[in-house]
C-alpha cells in the first residue's frame, strides 16, 4: 500500500538490477515454467494472481474500498453507485503515478519489482491511465456530492504536495519528512469521506455520536496503514531475518525520519499496542454500535498479522504483498454475516 519513493537518477536499462526474483524470471519467460519441478510450478500458478493484484496497483485501492464500504455499513449507511468506483480509480491512478515515477528517478539499487513492471510497460500502463483518468472526472463533476466534492479537493492537495517533495527534492528530505505518516493519514481521510459526509441528521439519528465513532476507527485504520508502509520500509530492506534487521536499524545511518525509524524499531511492540487499542475500542462499542465493534476487531487482528509476518522466512516481493492483504480482515465480517 505504500507510496515509498526515493528518487536519485534517471535508470537506464543497462542500470536495472542483474537479479531478479523468480517470478519475474518466468514472467519475461513464460515457456520456463514447464523447466521447472512441478512443486515449483504449482506455487507460483497459485500465487499468480495476488502478485498481478500487486503488480497491477490494485492491492491498495482494494483495501480502501473494501475499509470504506465497512465504514459505511458501520452506520447502516448506504453509498451511492459511483462512491466506491470514484475511491477505487482515484487511488488507482494515484498509486500507478507514483510508481511510475519511481521507476524513472530512483536508484537502480533500489528498485523493486513493481517499478521494474511499470518501467516494462509504461506505454500500455499509460494507455490504460488515461481513459481512467476521464471516467474520475466524469464521475467528480457530475456524479459526486458537492461536501465529499470539497473533502476530497482538500485531501488532493496535500497529496499532491507530497508528490512534489517527494519526487522534486529526493534523498534531500528522506531523513525529516515524515513520507510514511503523511501516506497513512491521507489513505484513511480519504477511505473515511464516502462515509462521513453522508452522516447527516437525516441519515442517522445520534450524527455526532457517529462521526466521533468514524473518527475513531479512521484514526485506528490510518495507524494500521502507517504500520504498513514501516513494514513494508523495513522488509524490503531487510526481508528474512529479524535480529539483523534490529542490528542495522540501530547502526546505520538516519536515512528515514524519526518516525519511521523508531516505527520500524518497535514494530511488534507497536503492532500489539496497537491490537490492545482495537480490542478495548471493540469492547467499548459492543453496546451502542455491535458493527464498528466488529471492524475494531478486524482491524486488531490485521496488526497482530503484522507480527506473524516480521518472523516470516518470504521474500522481500511476497512480503509486501502479505502486508497489503493483512489489511483485508475486515473481508471476514462481510463472509462470516
Amino acid at each position: 500500500m505504500a507510496l515509498a519513493s526515493q528518487p536519485i537518477s534517471l535508470p537506464q536499462p543497462s542500470a536495472l538490477p542483474a537479479a531478479q526474483s523468480l517470478p519475474t524470471a518466468v514472467e519475461r519467460n513464460p515457456s520456463a515454467v514447464r523447466h521447472l519441478p512441478h512443486a515449483t510450478s504449482l506455487r507460483l500458478a497459485l500465487l499468480a494472481p495476488v502478485r498481478w493484484w500487486h503488480l497491477l496497483s490494485l492491492d491498495a485501492p482494494t483495501v480502501a474500498v473494501l475499509w470504506a464500504f465497512c465504514f459505511a455499513r458501520a452506520f447502516h449507511l448506504v453509498l451511492s453507485p459511483c462512491a466506491l468506483p470514484l475511491l477505487f480509480t482515484g487511488t488507482w491512478l494515484l498509486y500507478v503515478a507514483d510508481r511510475t515515477l519511481d521507476g524513472l528517478h530512483s536508484d537502480p539499487s533500489r528498485l523493486r519489482d513493481r517499478h521494474l513492471f511499470y518501467i516494462r510497460h509504461r506505454a500500455a500502463i499509460s494507455a490504460i491511465a488515461v481513459p481512467v483518468c476521464g471516467f474520475l472526472l466524469w464521475l467528480i463533476l457530475f456524479h459526486m456530492l458537492p461536501a465529499a466534492r470539497r473533502a476530497d479537493v482538500l485531501i488532493f492537495s496535500v497529496a499532491a504536495a507530497y508528490f512534489l517533495l517527494v519526487h522534486l527534492c529526493g534523498p534531500a528530505i528522506e531523513c525529516w519528512f515524515p513520507k510514511e505518516l503523511i501516506v497513512a493519514v491521507v489513505f484513511a481521510s480519504a477511505t473515511a469521506v464516502p462515509t462521513i459526509v453522508r452522516i447527516t441528521p437525516a441519515a442517522t439519528q445520534t450524527p455526532a455520536q457517529d462521526k466521533l465513532i468514524l473518527v475513531l476507527m479512521s484514526v485506528l485504520f490510518a495507524a494500521l496503514c502507517w504500520l504498513n508502509c514501516i513494514a513494508i520500509d523495513l522488509w524490503e530492506q531487510f526481508p528474512r531475518s529479524a535480529s539483523r534487521r534490529l542490528r542495522i536499524l540501530s547502526s546505520r545511518p538516519a536515512i528515514a525520519d524519526r518516525t519511521t525509524r523508531w516505527g520500524q524499531r518497535h514494530l511488534r511492540r507497536i503492532s500489539i499496542a496497537l491490537a490492545a487499542i482495537s480490542i478495548l475500542a471493540a469492547a467499548l462499542l459492543s453496546s451502542s454500535n455491535p458493527s464498528a465493534s466488529a471492524l475494531c476487531c478486524a482491524a486488531a487482528a490485521a496488526a497482530l498479522l503484522f507480527i506473524a509476518l516480521d518472523r516470516s522466512p518470504f521474500s522481500a516481493l511476497h512480503l509486501r504483498i502479505a502486508a497489503d492483504a493483512a489489511l483485508l480482515t475486515p473481508l471476514l465480517l462481510l463472509i462470516l454475516r
